[in-house]
């Protein structure tokens, strides 16, 4: 039996299946949790995103068109869960632990350069959680989840150029910081 897509799925859920979300969300909960990590550092907050994300797919099935890719249409949910959930808690920051940044392998071939590796990679983290929402999530959905500045565009109803520049001045400011904190 050939394995159906996501859209194929999603159509299943429109037509009242809703059991076939289960198999969408165990295709999609580690995306979206490492999504959610790198925008709040939280593995508990993380995971109930995830989960809300999954509520939305159902309350919202009927707005999904089918006419793109589902997994496109599942991180505009994420994207807008993510706000409204940073909305809600404003004034908060989110503790950041110093774990699993998600950037490139660490190389093993000698401990100093893993030390500087795993130093650089808990600045980078850090310097991540400093920059604005906007700018933070265009790299997130870019860089690590690998989602074309086209599509964040759309995503966040903006142009494609304003995604580049936030992307660029993301990692900008991400420099800057990391420069404070090594105080040079």
């Amino acid at each position: 039996m050939e394995k159906q897509s996501d859209n194929q799925l999603m159509a299943l859920v429109q037509g009242g299946d809703l059991s076939k979300a289960g198999t969408l969300y165990e295709r999609h909960k580690e995306g979206l949790f490492s999504y959610f990590y790198r925008c709040t550092s939280d593995r508990m907050k993380s995971e109930d995103l995830v989960q809300n994300v999954f509520i939305r797919v159902i309350n919202y099935r009927n707005q999904f068109k089918g006419k793109g890719e589902f997994s496109y249409w599942l991180y505009f949910l994420a994207r807008n869960t993510w706000i409204d959930d940073y909305r809600k808690k404003d004034a908060l920051k989110h503790s950041a632990e110093i774990e699993n940044v998600g950037l490139d392998q660490m190389s093993n071939e000698d401990v100093e350069s893993g030390d500087r590796m795993k130093e650089y990679k808990t600045q980078m983290k850090a310097a991540l959680q400093l920059i604005s929402p906007e700018k933070r999530d265009a790299i997130i959905l870019s860089r690590y989840n690998g989602l074309t500045y086209k599509t964040i565009a759309e995503m966040s109803d903006c142009s494609e150029n304003t995604i580049k520049a936030r992307v660029m001045r993301g990692i900008k400011e991400i420099q800057l910081e990391i420069v404070k904190m090594n105080g040079v």
